[in-house]
């Protein structure tokens, strides 16, 4: 059976005839999505969604990025990127839209076993990614052929959830090494103390990443997929990175749409079970509230 994906992005969209002033002209005055400020129903068959630079000096959206590799490169449902324009703040991304409800709106109606169902097509996806590891001089980060970026993730702590550009694989290491030094000096261990060792594991390639794997951002579609969006997050890091930030994006119900236990319990199942990288980061973490960090 052919690539449902392959047939649908040789499609022609409904934008395909509009200029980039005419996008521009009808995102202005479109109705905005349910729940969302910025994004916003362009046409029938598209949204427009606006990102906003982390960099001084950007000429490219990550999050377009993102999705195009993911488009090529895996079988996860991710909306095809139509158009990219850039205005003077952002770059907006128009990108189809999926007709479809949220799982966060779905998962009170499903039976433990459809939850299972979900968990398991999440797990599939999670291995996928992983499977798109970055070659071994990429920084980590989001997805650029320019070098290395502005990264932006829930690991980093909510009062500066941005930090770099790194560099380098040893430079995201080392980073988050100091921060585990200057908690370890905080709380006064002995310096022959066997945690002062336990260092950052960087010892598998960086893989693709989303970082913001919650119920809103997981659409049942129609068409009865599972679909993932919101990549803004997104590059490469560490295997386990995921599993962290899946943990952290669902503590809070504001932000994952539910306070589920049964899906918070799924999490170590669907993003692997880095129990030991989640001690090692949360004795880490409150260093990251430093104001010299």
């Amino acid at each position: 059976m052919p690539d449902q994906r392959l047939q649908r992005s040789i499609n022609p969209s409904d934008v395909d005839h509009l200029s980039d002033e005419e996008i521009l002209e009808r995102y202005m005055n479109a109705p905005k999505i349910d729940g969302e400020r910025y994004v916003r129903h362009l046409t029938p068959k598209t949204i427009a969604k606006p990102s906003h630079y982390t960099d001084d000096e950007i000429d490219e959206a990550v999050e377009a990025n993102a999705l195009n590799l993911l488009f090529a490169k895996s079988t996860i449902p991710v909306p095809r990127v139509r158009r990219v324009v850039k205005t003077s703040e952002c770059f907006l991304i128009v990108m189809d839209y999926i007709p479809g409800r949220s799982l966060a709106e779905v998962w009170p109606t499903l039976s433990t076993w459809q939850k299972i169902g979900m968990a398991w097509t999440l797990r599939h996806y999670i291995r996928q990614l992983r499977h798109l590891e970055a070659p071994s001089t990429t920084p980590p980060g989001p997805i650029s052929v320019n070098g290395p970026r502005i990264c932006q993730s829930p690991l980093f702590g909510q009062v500066r959830p941005t930090r770099g550009p790194f560099a380098s694989y040893a430079d995201l290491s080392h980073f988050f090494n100091k921060c585990h030094k200057k908690a370890s000096d905080r709380e006064n261990i002995p310096l022959d103390d066997p945690l002062r060792a336990d260092k950052f594991d960087d010892s598998e390639a960086l893989v693709l990443t989303h970082h913001d794997l919650n119920l809103r951002n997981m659409i049942l579609g129609e068409d009865g997929r599972l679909w993932i969006i919101d990549w803004g997050w997104s590059g490469y890091y560490p295997r386990w990175f995921e599993y962290i930030a899946m943990w952290q994006q669902n503590q809070r119900e504001e932000v994952s749409g539910t306070n589920d236990e049964f899906w918070k319990r799924l999490i170590p199942f669907v993003a692997g079970p880095y129990f030991r990288h989640k001690v090692w980061y949360d004795w880490m973490a409150p260093s990251l509230y430093f104001k010299d960090y």
